[in-house]
């Protein structure tokens, strides 16, 4: 089995060899937002998609747009929405909504417990960037990063801008944007709004959602202080999943045809920075969101209501200092304060009235330290460090329950790079990360009574990683490659078996990820990606066994060609190599399909009119991105959108 990842290594090798001397040597650099301070150098490896590259993008959904990346799985649910979609960096499986950490402008949008994150209320205007980290992130923010971070930069701009955007496509789907920035003296500020809705493409997978946000700032001196506003709506219908017999049948069938769920919600965050001397700067933020599902479904008298809410404060400093035989040198030190918690209720189907409710609660308190150096002899380090506490309480009102449980842990992270020459660098870099049940996981229940339970055997999972990479950038080429090695002990996941979230047996995972772009010419520009990896179990009743929902490798490439008058186009292939389903730790089911998409937008611009043509799986292929296995049933299925199109008209009038 190693045999595999050894090859494609050797391939992906020979691809950086063969690459790097098609183009001259030029410097030039990437700053991340993702390291609590704007950074120009970092140990570690990281891809940025910019706002010229969303433009031009066939995505519909922040999901789409990672899809194309090394050591990132998408697994969509339902619809082309970006609803409960499931984004992997590096493997997790199952649980990888608690093994990734999703950010929106530095601050967290996943939530204290098991529900997913809401891709689809941050419309693709309102972003300036993203930018994905693998493999780090622990000690700057500590719970659910230790696969990597996800960094949603929005458009912050207070460049004068008015845009309205209009879109119409297949299963009747419509969508609206607009978009409004300005400012005068100190002030600024900017604006968003978006609607979209569809019929869906598999009976009740109607959608519709509507969001907006927007700033207000004001700049003083070298310092600003500002308050970010975003609220959302969504009502949506939730199909459920097929077998295998239902999905070569007819994959547009609904197996839940009356489950409905809504759910509206706010974020609010304050914040602000200044400066204390040449050398020091200060960055404070905060955030409170506060989010409310609620579900039905008839069929099965079913009706239910949940809260979760959130609150952090994150006070931070960046000194700026001296260090002998150092070029530069910069400190960041941290606290983070966060609060969160969560109910769910049953409800009378008939009445509303509440039968039952589960609440469940974490509060956490981390310090964090870290340097970053660049030295003389054309080396540059990381060292850093992270102590965090935590408590947690879980109660059910129907069972009279009450569980509590407390704990401090500790994330490091050492990284040494080296700058061959202005072109080429490498880096390695060793950490250790950590990730704490959500409240969700706190539950159990007995397999025999199905009475509630405290599951207090649960331990924080932790792991340790071990990376190695060299990158290359000139004018017309940049490409990193990269080869990984994570393990992970008391790893959280679900038995089925048992009927609870428990601490797996140790696991690892390991494999190589490349990335390049090729800019042949002004007009033309290649991407392409490749990623190799195994995640296994290293002992136990699985040792050796592959963990679900792990593809060992996926391929990606796209192209694009700016024909001026002609238009831009832009073509994206994606393949995605089999893995077993969700559930199947014993391997014994046959595996979920392979499957290769490819997607291409068009774009004319007439200013200040943009006409944009997107179409989606043009091979019309049939697949489904996920699907889940028991003891008793071979797998079931999430079928995704066939074929599809959309044109949108957008005017730019600022």
């Amino acid at each position: 089995m190693f045999q595999c990842i050894r090859n494609k290594l050797l391939a992906l090798g020979a691809a950086v060899c063969t690459c790097a001397a098609l183009a001259a040597p030029q410097d030039q650099t990437v700053v991340i937002t993702a390291k609590r301070f704007a950074e120009a150098s970092t140990t570690a490896n990281v891809s940025v998609i910019n706002q010229d590259e969303i433009q031009h993008s066939p995505a519909r959904s922040i999901p789409d747009l990672l899809k194309t990346l090394a050591g990132v799985d998408i697994r969509p649910l339902y619809g082309s929405m970006g609803i409960d979609t499931v984004v992997d960096i590096r493997g997790s499986g199952e649980a990888a909504g608690n093994n990734t950490l999703v950010l929106v402008d530095g601050q967290r949008l996943n939530p204290v417990d098991m529900g997913g994150v809401k891709w689809e209320t941050i419309p693709l205007s309102a972003i300036k960037q993203i930018e994905i980290v693998r493999g780090s992130g622990s000690v700057l923010y500590g719970d659910r990063a230790g696969a990597g971070v996800i960094n949603i930069i929005t458009d912050k701009s207070n460049t004068p801008r008015a845009m309205l955007k209009a879109e119409r496509g297949s299963f009747r789907s419509n969508a609206f944007d607009a978009a409004l920035a300005g400012g005068k003296d100190d002030w600024y500020g900017n604006l968003f709004a978006h609607h979209a809705s569809t019929d869906g493409y598999r009976a009740n997978s109607d959608a519709e959602q509507n969001s907006a946000g927007g700033r207000a700032a004001y700049r003083f001196g070298d310092g600003e202080a500002f308050l970010d506003l975003s609220g959302y709506r969504e009502r949506y219908g939730l199909p459920g999943t097929l077998s295998r017999a239902q999905f070569d049948s007819d994959p547009r069938q609904s197996t839940s045809p009356n489950y409905r769920l809504e759910r509206d919600g706010y974020r609010l965050r304050p914040g602000g920075s200044f400066r204390l001397g040449a050398d020091l700067r200060v960055e404070i933020d905060g955030s409170f969101s506060n989010d409310l599902l609620q579900a039905s479904n008839p069929d099965w008298f079913y009706r239910s209501e949940s809260r979760v809410k959130a609150s952090m404060l994150s006070p931070r400093l960046k000194w700026a200092h001296s260090l002998a035989a150092a070029l530069s040198s910069e400190t960041v030190a941290g606290v983070d304060v966060y609060r969160g918690w969560a109910y769910g209720d049953n409800l009378d189907f008939m009445s509303g009235s509440r039968q039952n409710r589960q609440t469940g609660e974490q509060q956490s308190q981390g310090i964090y330290l870290q340097n970053v150096s660049l030295w003389n002899n054309g080396f540059d380090t990381l060292a850093a460090l992270r102590h965090q506490h935590f408590e947690q309480t879980m109660r059910d009102e129907g069972a009279g329950l009450r569980g509590h449980s407390s704990d401090s842990l500790q994330a490091w992270e050492l990284g040494l790079g080296y700058r061959i020459n202005a072109s080429w660098r490498t880096f390695v870099k060793a950490a250790r990360n950590f990730r704490l049940p959500n409240t969700d996981e706190l539950f159990a229940y007995d397999p025999v009574t199905y009475k509630v339970l405290f599951n207090g055997a649960l331990r924080p999972q932790t792991g340790r990683l071990y990376e190695a990479g060299i990158a290359y950038r000139s004018a017309s080429l940049v490409q990193q490659l990269s080869v990984f090695r994570q393990k992970y002990h008391n790893e959280i996941g679900f038995i089925a078996a048992n009927d609870r979230n428990a601490n797996l047996d140790p696991t690892r995972r390991w494999g190589a990820e490349w990335e390049a772009r090729w800019y042949l010419s002004p007009a033309w520009l290649v991407k392409g990606s490749l990623t190799a990896m195994r995640a296994t179990f290293r002992e136990g009743a699985y040792d050796g066994k592959s963990i679900p929902l792990v593809p060992r490798h996926k391929e990606t490439l796209g192209v694009q060609w700016n024909g001026n008058q002609a238009g831009t186009h832009n073509l994206v292939l994606v393949g995605v190599g089999s893995r077993y389903f969700g559930g199947d730790f014993d391997n014994r089911w046959r595996k979920l399909d392979g499957y290769t998409t490819l997607d291409y937008q068009a774009q004319w611009q007439v200013k200040p009119v943009t006409l944009i043509f997107r179409a989606a799986n043009l091979t019309d292929r049939k697949y489904s991105a996920s699907g889940f296995s028991s003891a008793f049933n071979p797998g079931t299925f999430y079928p995704a959108d066939p074929r599809s199109y959309s044109l949108s008209i957008r005017a730019d009038l600022l």
